[in-house]
């Protein structure tokens, strides 16, 4: 999963979110105080852990992450569908590798 989470609430939260498309190296992290304590983990598990994700879900739709059932989060820019992403600078031209000139009289004895 790509949403991880360190601390408890009540109180500050700190998210780590990772975009789950092949290849992005996009990353994020933020604080949320949550206010709310988690349902009793005896009562409900499932809730107990989901509650700080569920707290930080709608900051993340404003901040243009989606979450895609199955698959996991995409960061704004693979959200974005190809056709209307900008297209990727060009790499820069190295200049080539030039090697040493030989001396044409061999190695020279000092």
């Amino acid at each position: 999963m790509s949403l991880m989470t360190e601390g408890e609430a009540p109180g500050p939260v700190r998210f780590y979110l990772t975009c789950d498309d092949i290849g992005c190296p996009a990353r994020a992290v933020f604080d949320l105080v949550i206010d709310e304590p988690p349902p009793p983990i005896e009562q409900d598990l499932f809730a107990h852990v989901l509650h700080s994700s569920t707290r930080a879900a709608p900051y993340l739709e404003k901040q243009g992450w989606t979450f895609r059932q199955g698959i996991g989060y995409w960061c704004p820019t693979c959200s974005t569908p190809r056709s209307l992403r900008p297209a990727p600078p060009k790499p820069a031209r190295r200049s080539p590798v030039r090697r040493q000139r030989r001396d044409p009289k061999g190695p020279q004895k000092q």
